[in-house]
C-alpha cells in the first residue's frame, strides 16, 4: 500500500528573541490511507506543529513532506492553497461555524470555492455529508441551537463535503464530554475505513487511543513510539 503522506527528516524551529527552540526534530514517518492515525504526547511536545507541517499549513526548516505524491515544499503559496482546497479537509477544536447560517449552509461553504457546482448538486452533497455524521434532522438549525457534539459533527461534515483524500483533525474532542467524544472518534474511524480517507488527528485524550489504527507518540519534538516504527523507519531509510 502506497503511503498518503511521507515525511523525511522533518524539522521546524521557532525563534523568540535570541532563543531558538526546535519544536519538531528530524521526524521521518509514513501515514497510510484508510486508517485513523493519532498523534499523542505531552503538552508542548509538538503535536499540532507536526500536523500543520504534514498538512502544508506550515513549512519546515529542514526535511520534506510528500502528500499524495506531491512535494509540498516545491509548491508556492497559491499552489499549496489549491492543493489543500482540492485534497484536504480540516477539523479543529474550535468549531468555527458561522452563527447566521444553518448546519446545511455551513457544510456547503467549501463547495463555493472548488470546481463549479449547481445549486442542486451543492445541496445534495451537503445533505449527504450531514447524513454521514447523523445530523440530517438538524440540518435546518443554526449553531446556537446545536449541542457541542452536534457542532463538531457539523464541522466534520463540512470537512467531508469536498470528499477529501486527506482529513486532518486537531484536538477534535477536546471541547466535548466523553459520550460526544466517542461519537466523533467513531465517525472519524468510519470515514477512514469506509471511504479510504487518510485521517490524521492530534489528541491529548488517552481514551481515544484504543480506537485508532495507529498511534504516534511525540516527546520534545521527536517520534518516540510507533507500533509500526521499525518497519516504517527502515523502509524510509532504505528509500532515502
Amino acid at each position: 500500500m502506497t503511503a498518503s503522506i511521507t515525511a523525511h527528516g522533518l524539522t521546524r524551529r521557532f525563534q523568540n528573541g535570541k532563543a531558538v527552540q526546535t519544536v519538531i526534530d528530524r521526524v521521518s514517518l509514513a501515514i497510510e490511507p484508510a486508517e485513523l492515525t493519532l498523534i499523542v504526547g505531552p503538552s508542548g511536545s509538538g503535536k499540532s506543529t507536526l500536523l500543520s507541517l504534514l498538512s502544508g499549513l506550515l513549512r519546515p526548516d529542514a526535511g520534506s513532506v510528500l502528500a499524495l505524491g506531491q512535494d509540498l515544499s516545491a509548491l508556492d503559496g497559491p499552489a499549496l492553497e489549491r492543493f489543500r482546497l482540492a485534497h484536504c479537509g480540516f477539523v479543529f477544536q474550535g468549531f468555527n461555524l458561522f452563527p447566521a447560517l444553518t448546519a446545511l449552509e455551513n457544510v456547503a461553504l467549501p463547495l463555493h470555492y472548488g470546481p463549479p457546482l449547481g445549486r442542486a448538486a451543492m445541496r445534495e452533497r451537503s445533505a449527504q455529508a450531514l447524513d454521514a455524521v447523523g445530523l440530517t434532522p438538524r440540518s435546518g438549525l443554526r449553531p446556537q441551537e446545536l449541542s457541542g457534539g452536534e457542532k463538531q459533527r457539523v464541522a466534520i461534515a463540512r470537512a467531508l463535503v469536498k470528499q477529501p483524500k486527506l482529513l486532518f483533525a486537531d484536538e477534535p474532542t477536546s471541547a466535548l464530554d466523553s459520550h460526544n467524544g466517542q461519537v466523533v472518534i467513531d465517525i472519524l474511524h468510519r470515514i477512514a475505513r469506509e471511504q479510504g480517507t487518510t485521517v490524521l488527528g492530534v489528541t491529548h485524550d488517552g481514551r481515544l487511543m484504543k480506537h485508532a489504527d495507529r498511534v504516534l507518540t511525540l516527546e520534545d519534538g521527536r517520534l518516540v513510539d510507533d507500533e509500526r516504527a521499525r518497519i516504517t523507519h527502515s523502509s524510509i531509510l532504505e528509500s532515502a
